[in-house]
């Protein structure tokens, strides 16, 4: 029997007898037995995502018709695929489709390169510099990406880097990285802005975006830079780049002029950025202008209707669609509210000492990842009842927020993380394996927790604490 083989029995084995303990166990005080069952499933279902048993997709699939046969109503389980986040995807997919089928990732891969040493350091800056560009502009962080990896995965390609090498999986996961992470530095940088606003609005405070911005934005600066740094030290390639200043230079020489393909996605590519960012004038939501852009890219002849089957991998539609959904589903039969009665005990004990503290709760969020992929719901379980315990303290609630978001981004198990599932997505699974995606989301728990730990200072300089 083969290794990997022998992987998934094995997490086949462990995942039905977890759940079927979880199952027969005496229901808990507080969790109703749906939701008692749907703890089970959950627990099964990562079992299985981290082993490998069946799949992304199919796994989701599984999860799925075990939730609607426990008594999950359909309309929750299925709620995702008729919302924003699940078509704004599914339409960003196709702009980055377009890019690589025509030649204009690769070409702006090129020009991005020759504003940068040809180097990993330069590289990675560059992906720095573009991502920390973008965000005040698109805060959409599944646009970001739709936007960067397809040139990275372009860069990668003309560099000659073997697949599932060192340097792929370095250079395609740390752009994933920085389309992510340099949002957070301001307060609508990121999706999270808005959610974040909502909740202080829901506890009665009132947030100023300088406020906001003046307590992360030195703090995710200094996250972004230890990232990259301990991603190149994990993760640091085979051998250096042989490539020398003039390569990217003499590489747009030979891709010539503009196609008119390239023309076109590249026009359906600035509108719909300049419709991102109007959209605190113009209040339409996000996904709609990618309706209309991938009209045009189809009315271009950029992308046919008879190519829609293989220009996106719709599977990973699928297993996204279903993930999607998880937070309605743990919400509504409070599976959550019944995790949280176990944390704001734990919190309480840690409210005494700031650092202590806010370890607890970027550890309760990492945990809490593993149940709700998007993490929209567990910073809501977590910094409601905790900004409630300290509403007479000190202690600021952008720090418990900021303590929330760096940690909201594992990707220890593909799930976890939208955007590494984009990029696995993006590069057909030939950019980085498993072993590669584990050793980097390691080194992104222990810079978050330490990021955290040298933030502190900053924070009581500024009277946040």
């Amino acid at each position: 029997m083969g290794t990997q083989a022998g992987k998934q029995i094995g997490g086949a084995v462990i995942g039905v007898l977890l759940a079927a303990v979880i199952w027969n166990a005496p229901t808990p005080s507080g969790m109703t037995p749906l939701g008692q069952t749907i703890l089970a499933i959950l627990v099964l279902t990562a079992i299985f995502w981290v082993f490998g048993v069946l799949g992304n997709a199919v796994t989701a699939l599984l999860m799925l018709g075990l939730l609607i046969l426990a008594g999950v109503r359909p309309e929750h389980a299925l709620s995702a695929f008729s919302s924003g986040p699940f078509w704004l995807l599914l339409v960003v997919l196709f702009y980055g489709a377009a890019m690589q089928s025509t030649g204009l990732a690769r070409r702006i891969s090129f020009r991005i390169l020759s504003w940068f040493p040809p180097t990993y350091p330069g590289i990675l800056t560059a992906f720095f510099v573009t991502g920390a560009a973008l965000s005040p502009a698109i805060p959409s962080m599944t646009v970001r990406t739709a936007i960067i990896v397809p040139i990275a995965w372009a860069l990668v390609q003309a560099l000659g880097l073997p697949a599932r090498s060192r340097g792929s999986a370095l250079l395609i996961l740390s752009s994933i990285e920085m389309a992510v992470v340099p949002g957070c530095a301001t307060l609508y940088g990121s999706l999270w802005g808005p959610v974040v606003v909502q909740l202080f609005q829901t506890q009665g405070y009132h947030l100023a975006w300088w406020e906001y911005t003046r307590a992360m934005a030195l703090p995710t600066l200094l996250w972004s830079v230890l990232l990259l740094l301990g991603n190149w030290l994990v993760l640091r390639p085979e051998q250096d780049l042989d490539v020398h200043k003039e390569f990217a230079k003499a590489e747009l020489a030979k891709l010539g002029r503009l196609s008119r393909h390239e023309l076109a996605t590249a026009g359906v590519v600035v509108v719909s950025i300049a419709y991102w960012m109007g959209e605190g004038w113009h209040h339409r939501p996000s996904y709609l202008i990618g309706l209309f852009g991938l009209v045009a890219l189809a009315a271009s002849g950029v992308v046919r209707e008879k190519d829609f089957g293989s220009a996106i991998s719709w599977s990973f539609l699928l297993f996204l669609g279903i993930v999607y959904g998880l937070p309605t589903v743990v919400q509504q039969n409070h599976v959550t509210d019944w995790l949280a009665g176990y944390i704001v005990p734990v919190v309480q004990i840690a409210a005494g000492n700031a650092w202590t503290l806010l370890m607890v709760l970027a550890v309760a969020m990492l945990l809490l990842k593993f149940m709700d992929p998007l993490g929209f719901l567990a910073i809501t379980v977590l910094f409601l009842p905790v900004s409630n315990i300290l509403r007479e303290s000190t202690f600021s609630p952008i720090v418990l927020m900021a303590a929330l978001l760096f940690a909201a981004h594992p990707f220890w198990v593909t799930y976890q993380n939208i955007w590494v599932a984009m990029g696995e997505s993006m590069t057909a699974n030939q950019a980085f394996d498993a072993a590669h995606r584990v050793r980097l989301a390691h080194v992104y728990g222990v810079v978050t927790l330490l990021v955290l730990s040298v933030a502190i200072v900053y924070w009581r300089v500024l009277g946040l604490l």
